[in-house]
């Protein structure tokens, strides 16, 4: 029954993804989309797909790094099909290709299913730091983008729901009301770690925790944090150069990708297979406020989001399968 609702869950997702898309590109003639698609420069769409897959392997890398420090070795080239089969996986099942990964290579180079797992909460702690830093320093930057974006006719509910962040007086109360939980949160520890509602909570920022004191552990921290930052860079730097591949938005600046770029981070959160409908929602509207407009917007989100998750599709599949097919390795040497 919870597997059923869990499909059903996901089929209603994907649903309302494919209802936004729709509704976003329904008035596009075919015509009309492919003559402006016959205007990209493809070598930027090449440049952007390279920068991902290096991307990837710095994924890869880094993960085989916490593989080690947890005393197993794997194939880096195993370990790299992993991460495809995880991105191609989230493309149909979202959330679920950190399981196919971790799957996979515990069966092909006998790691325990349980290490993996663990190295994946290290990864996603430090990727979470990532994006909210990220975020933060966006908002720090552009905070009157931001409030621009929200006042834009068609997005009047969403500013309702968030007026509030604008205005200092809700900074200045926040960061009281925060420093003074903090205070109460300590103080009462003990009793409060008595509460049953709480222990999972505590458990999970315990997980956040050690996960943020393993990387301290690993033979070449330094290394591992520069790989993470990357990965990030490399993300940015895919969208950037697919600037250049449409003449409307090959004069934008960095700033603005860096913009959209944690715009459409948001819109992944949604829990949409690859974002679809949410991504390209918030990729032309935030373009619109900088001077592209809404038909050229959509057809930019359509470019970026169809190259890049096409490429994942494509090499995800041939390393799912190639992990598929390939025999379970008879003894796994633990790191000295």
């Amino acid at each position: 029954m919870k597997k059923l609702v869990n499909v059903l869950k996901y089929l209603l997702f994907l649903a309302i993804g494919l209802a936004v898309f729709y509704y976003i590109y329904k008035d596009f003639e075919l015509k009309t989309l492919a003559s402006q698609i016959s205007g990209i420069r493809w070598r930027w769409i090449v440049a952007s797909l390279v920068l991902g897959i290096l991307s990837h392997v710095c994924r890869a890398l880094r993960w085989d790094m916490l593989i080690q420090s947890a005393g197993y070795s794997a194939s880096r080239f195993r370990t790299f099909c992993a991460v495809m089969a995880m991105y191609f996986t989230n493309l149909i099942i979202p959330r679920g290709g950190e399981i196919i990964r971790c799957t996979t290579l515990n069966r092909t180079d006998n790691v325990p299913f349980a290490a993996l797992l663990g190295t994946v909460v290290i990864e996603r702690t430090v990727d979470t730091l990532l994006m909210i830093l990220i975020a933060a320093v966006m908002v720090f930057f552009q905070l009157d983008f931001l409030k621009e974006f929200f006042e834009a006719p068609g997005h009047e509910a969403m500013l309702d729901k968030i007026s509030f962040l604008f205005s200092p007086w809700f900074w200045i109360a926040g960061t009281i009301v925060g420093i003074g939980a903090i205070v109460l949160l300590w103080k009462f520890r003990h009793k409060i770690m008595q509460i049953k509602l709480i222990q999972p909570i505590v458990g999970l920022i315990r997980k956040f925790w050690d996960g943020l004191k393993s990387i301290a552990q690993l033979e070449r921290p330094l290394l591992f944090i520069a790989e993470s930052v990357f990965i990030y860079i490399a993300y940015f730097l895919m969208l950037y150069v697919t600037f250049f591949s449409f003449a409307p938005t090959c004069g934008l600046s960095l700033g603005t990708a860096l913009t959209t770029f944690i715009m459409g981070g948001l819109a992944m959160l949604a829990p949409v297979q690859g974002g679809i409908g949410p991504w390209h929602f918030m990729v032309f509207e935030t373009l619109a406020l900088y001077g592209v407009a809404i038909d050229d917007g959509k057809i930019f989100a359509l470019i970026s989001h169809s190259t890049t998750n096409g490429f994942c599709l494509i090499v995800g599949a041939i390393g799912l399968i190639y992990l598929t097919l390939v025999g379970k390795k008879k003894t796994t040497p633990a790191a000295e």
